[in-house]
């Protein structure tokens, strides 16, 4: 099989989001005020709204786009991507702080979902990609989604989607694929497991018998 992509690093990855959902996380009502103190920056508070619901805090840390804090999940947007590695060990690291401030002792998801895009020279390139998807004569397919078979403890799910970036004045323009994969796993899971379980995501995502595998099987 030809290898389109042959390192995680030939696609572009605009956004990335990471998110922990908690058991008996509803000390948030309690400690909210608490979790925004910890992100004050020479005594001024960060751009934040909280309410019931939740707490959304507007970049906290450097890195981190938003911060969404409620009684049942942690999540995280992250738009600056030096590495995957870094964005892993960032949200680990911010993840456990809250949790121990919520003294909530198990999680019950752990999940990553990322975009990304591989882009096409020209248009007819990219309608030549999503002729391979069409399964009715005289249409075309806007999204695909795929449920991936991991062969690892988590599970993921793929969609991909046609995209065009208008690079300027809308005279010129970028077309690509973007592949929107969302790597997860449930059950009981201890907070200090966390980086664990990003890493082997991450370990997935860059394997070329894994996310990559199933990335160029698109294009045969």
């Amino acid at each position: 099989m030809s290898k389109t992509i042959v390192k995680l690093n030939k696609l572009k990855n605009p956004e990335s989001f990471i998110q922990v959902n908690t058991i008996k996380g509803f000390k948030y009502v309690d400690k909210a005020g608490e979790i925004v103190n910890t992100y004050h920056k020479n005594n001024s508070a960060p751009q934040f709204q909280m309410g019931l619901s939740g707490l959304v805090i507007e970049q906290p840390k450097e890195r981190i786009d938003e911060l969404k804090i409620t009684s049942q999940v942690i999540w995280a947007r992250f738009s600056k991507i030096d590495s995957l590695d870094m964005i892993s060990n960032l949200f680990s690291k911010e993840a456990e702080s809250i949790l121990k401030i919520l003294e909530v002792e198990k999680i019950s998801r752990v999940g990553w979902r990322n975009y990304f895009v591989h882009e096409f020279l020209n248009k007819g390139k990219q309608e030549e990609y999503l002729k391979k998807f069409t399964v009715i004569k005289g249409t075309k397919p806007s999204t695909i989604r795929l449920e991936v078979k991991t062969s690892k403890d988590f599970n993921a799910n793929l969609m991909i989607q046609p995209v065009i970036k208008v690079i300027k004045n809308d005279a010129e323009k970028a077309t690509g694929i973007l592949f929107d994969i969302d790597i997860f796993q449930n059950g009981e899971i201890e907070p200090r497991n966390i980086s664990k379980l990003l890493k082997e995501f991450r370990q997935y995502l860059a394997d070329e018998n894994g996310f990559l595998s199933v990335v160029n099987n698109t294009f045969e």
